[in-house]
């Protein structure tokens, strides 16, 4: 499954390798994550990290998006990376630069200990710690998301 239903007006710009893809989302700095709420979408920006197709983020054990997950797990989100403007000769003449991607998945508390410990060890990793020591009441606080991705597409925006 792609990461959205339609297709994309300007498929020239569209990318389509899944490997550039997931380069492109293990390299964006923050993640937008959408939530279904009543009446609009409930959309935050994310430290994460991406491994092996899975989203990770950690956060607090209580609170909105946990509430949202529990009663819908199915989320959006979007990541933009080297994101820039160049300028124009004349007002709306324009461009973006960078590259974006989209996708769709299925957000789950991870519970198990070895996965929250999975999930904490990608975010460690991201952050440029490669084998680390957790406390054990870090280990036991920590509220850790795992995103399965089910679609993803991107975009050359220059």
């Amino acid at each position: 499954m792609d990461g959205a239903a339609r297709p994309m007006r300007n498929f020239k710009k569209e990318i389509t390798d899944r490997a550039e893809l997931e380069e492109i989302l293990a390299k964006a700095e923050v993640l937008f994550l959408a939530l279904h709420d009543e009446p609009a979408p409930y959309v935050l920006p994310l430290n994460f990290a991406y491994a092996d197709g899975v989203i990770w983020f950690h956060c607090a054990r209580e609170g909105t998006k946990l509430d949202l997950i529990r009663r819908d797990p199915r989320v959006g989100f979007s990541a933009v990376t080297d994101a820039g403007v160049v300028a124009g000769a004349a007002a709306c003449d324009f461009a973006a630069t960078g590259c974006s991607v989209v996708g769709r998945g299925t957000a789950r508390i991870a519970t198990d200990p070895a996965e929250r410990r999975r999930g904490l060890d990608a975010l460690m990793s991201r952050f440029g710690m490669e084998r680390p020591e957790y406390r054990s009441d870090s280990l036991e606080r920590a509220c850790v998301i795992r995103v399965a991705v089910e679609g993803l597409r991107g975009k050359r925006l220059a």
